[in-house]
């Protein structure tokens, strides 16, 4: 077995799931077939992007899981938040932001009010929570003018 192989994955995935073929029949009320699964997961059969979508979708599990190898789009650099800028914003966009720096100055302990420093893994969070990646976060803080040079 070759964790790396999107075949592979898919019987991973499943697994991890503690389902059986049948299970996943049943569990998607003959959505998915075993049989096909199954040759799927054999690459018997080609799996059209669609129905990969489709499946990740039934098991709950970004489409990436399938492909390990490509790397996240992340950033690598920690950001500094202009926390009076942010508090001047009124959009709930800006709102789900500055309960996330709350929370973060909370947890550090850091009071000052007016930067906060957004680490690489803080920066991870703060996109899962606005459901959008890193770029797109990164891009719409800095149209904003929320991040601090």
């Amino acid at each position: 077995m070759n964790k790396n192989n999107p075949a592979d994955r898919l019987r991973i995935i499943r697994k991890s799931k503690g389902w059986s073929l049948q299970d996943v029949e049943r569990n998607s009320n003959g959505k998915w077939k075993a049989v096909v699964i199954g040759s799927y997961e054999r690459a018997d059969r080609a799996i059209s992007l669609k129905k990969a979508i489709s499946l990740m979708d039934f098991y709950q599990v970004p489409v990436s899981e399938l492909f390990p190898d490509i790397p996240p789009q992340v950033s690598t650099r920690s950001i500094a938040l202009d926390l009076v800028k942010l508090s001047a914003e009124q959009s709930e966009y800006s709102s789900t932001i500055q309960r996330f720096a709350r929370g973060i100055c909370d947890r550090r302990k850091d009071w000052n009010g007016q930067v906060l420093t957004v680490r690489v893994n803080d920066l991870q969070f703060l996109a899962m929570l606005s459901q959008q990646g890193e770029p797109e976060l990164l891009a719409e803080l800095e149209k904003l003018g929320l991040i601090k040079a």
